[in-house]
């Protein structure tokens, strides 16, 4: 078997030498971002330290103060740390959202004349894994369509 580090004349073979160490720290740089990857990760999926206060659960309601007959009208929930949420407006329906992604619609078409010029309101109350809840108002006025 011939000698891989050395040469016929018994001198250092410098390109072998010199390409295992590039291995070599090709593959210690691997290990040492693998590693602080995996604390990065632990870090992120750790729960808030005691004394940190855990994010306000929060809810808004996006949307025209005007519905217009005989159109789709879409009101937008927004609520960054909720994982339910409800919804009501008299004369229109309720659900339970279950999950709740950060943002959902709520859409409405009023299709009764006689209630051009009623004003409606729609009531979301959201609710965190922890049980806490926040709720919202959002008026709208039917109004004659285009």
């Amino acid at each position: 078997m011939r000698r891989i580090f050395r040469n016929d004349q018994g001198e250092w073979n410098t390109q072998v030498v010199i390409a295992l160490i590039g291995a070599a720290a090709t593959l210690l740089t691997a290990v040492i971002a693998g590693v602080f990857g995996l604390i990065q990760l632990r870090a992120a999926d750790a729960p808030p330290a005691e004394g940190t206060p855990a994010p306000a659960l929060a809810v808004t309601i996006e949307g025209p103060a005007e519905a217009p007959l005989n159109q789709v009208t879409a009101l937008t929930i927004i609520s960054e740390n909720a994982t339910r949420a409800e919804w009501s407006i008299a004369g229109f329906g309720s659900d339970d959202i279950n999950p709740f992604h950060l943002s959902d619609q709520v859409e409405v078409e009023p299709t009764n004349a006689e209630r051009v010029g009623e004003w409606f309101t729609l009531v979301v109350t959201v609710y965190d894994s922890g049980g806490a809840q926040a709720s919202a108002r959002h008026r709208f006025q039917v109004v004659e369509g285009e």
